[in-house]
C-alpha cells in the first residue's frame, strides 16, 4: 500500500479513530495486533505505508475486517460519507446497552430468552442495515429506507429483526418462512411460538387478520447515519433506529378491523388499549417520536 494515496491515508484515519473510539492505548492496539507500538504510532501519524498483513492485523484487532475498512474508507474517499458516519454501527453498538432495557424479568419470562438476547438482536438488525446501506451507497444510491415505500420498509425490518433474534436466542426459536404465521417458532421449552410485529414511529402493529397469540413488537424512527433523530414526518432520515419493544399476548377482540380506502384489503390493527397495557421492554429516547416528558412519554409503561 502507498503511504500517500488518499485510501490509504483514509484506512490509516479510521484505524486512529477507532482506536480512540474503543478506548485503547497505542500499546494496547499494538499488543492485540502483535506488532511493535513505535509501528503504530508511525502509521497512524502517515510516516509508514502498511502492508496487507499489517492493515489487516490491524483492524481485525479492532474487531473489522481489513475488507470492510476499505470499503468504508472508499465512500469516505469518494465523498458519499463522512467519517463521523462510517462506523454507525460502533456507535449503535454503544446506544444499545442494558439502560435501554425495561421489564427484564417480563421479557426473559415471556420469551424464555435472556434481555441481553434483546440487545445483540437489535444489534444484529443494525449491522445488517449498515451492509445493506454500505453496499446502495457505494453504487451512487440511495439507502434501503429512501429507495421503498415505508409498508415494506417496516416488512424488511421485521425480517431482519426476527432472523436477528432467533440467532440470538441459543437455539429456543428458528425464524418461520416469510408471511407465515407465527413469525418465530420455539424449538425447546420454555419458549412458546412468537408472532412479531414492526410498524414506524407512533403506529400500532397491524396485519391483513386478527391473528391472537404472543406478540413482539418493534417501533423505528427514521433518523440520519449518524444517530442525530428530529421528531416530524418532514424530517425523517434515511436510517431506521429502534425505539421500542413491547410484549404481550393479543386476543382476537383486541383487533379493530378496517377496510378503509388506501388499505391493501381488509386490515386489523391492534387496538390503543390492549397496545399499551403491552410491558415495554425496550425504549431508547434518543428516537422516540413523541413528545417526552420526564423520561416518559403517553402509553408508556
Amino acid at each position: 500500500m502507498e503511504a500517500h494515496d488518499p485510501l490509504v491515508i483514509s484506512l490509516l484515519k479510521l484505524l486512529r479513530s477507532l482506536r480512540k473510539d474503543q478506548g485503547l492505548t497505542l500499546e494496547e492496539l499494538a499488543d492485540r495486533a502483535n506488532l511493535h507500538r513505535t509501528t503504530v504510532g508511525l502509521l497512524e501519524r502517515s510516516e509508514r505505508s502498511p502492508s496487507v498483513s499489517v492493515a489487516a492485523q490491524l483492524a481485525n484487532a479492532l474487531g473489522y475486517s481489513l475488507s470492510d475498512l476499505l470499503a468504508k474508507s472508499e465512500l469516505i474517499v469518494d465523498g458519499k460519507i463522512s467519517e463521523g458516519e462510517a462506523f454507525r454501527e460502533e456507535k449503535a453498538r454503544q446506544r444499545v446497552d442494558s439502560s435501554k432495557l425495561r421489564n427484564a424479568h417480563a421479557f426473559e419470562e415471556f420469551t424464555g430468552m435472556p434481555s441481553s438476547s434483546l440487545l445483540t438482536a437489535i444489534q444484529g438488525t443494525y449491522h445488517t442495515l449498515d451492509m445493506i446501506d454500505d453496499q446502495l451507497v457505494s453504487r451512487g444510491s440511495a439507502p434501503i429506507a429512501g429507495l421503498v415505500e415505508l409498508a415494506n420498509l417496516s416488512s424488511m425490518v421485521g425480517n431482519l429483526v426476527g432472523g436477528s433474534l432467533a440467532d440470538a436466542s441459543g437455539g429456543l426459536f428458528d425464524r418461520n418462512r416469510p408471511h407465515k404465521y407465527p413469525d418465530l417458532l420455539s424449538r425447546q421449552n420454555p419458549a412458546q411460538h412468537l408472532e412479531l410485529k414492526v410498524s414506524l414511529e407512533t403506529n400500532r402493529p397491524k396485519g391483513h387478520l386478527p391473528k391472537p397469540g404472543r406478540y413482539i413488537t418493534f417501533r423505528y424512527s427514521l433518523g440520519n447515519r449518524s444517530g442525530e433523530f428530529t421528531r416530524g414526518k418532514e424530517a425523517r432520515g434515511q436510517t431506521v433506529w429502534l425505539w421500542e419493544v413491547r410484549i404481550g399476548v393479543i386476543h382476537k377482540h383486541d383487533f379493530d378491523n378496517s377496510n378503509t380506502e388506501g388499505d391493501s384489503g381488509k386490515t386489523s390493527t391492534i387496538k390503543t388499549v390492549a397496545f399499551q397495557a403491552m410491558p415495554v421492554v425496550f425504549f431508547d429516547p434518543t428516537y422516540c417520536p413523541h413528545p417526552m416528558r420526564r423520561d416518559t412519554y403517553p402509553g408508556f409503561n
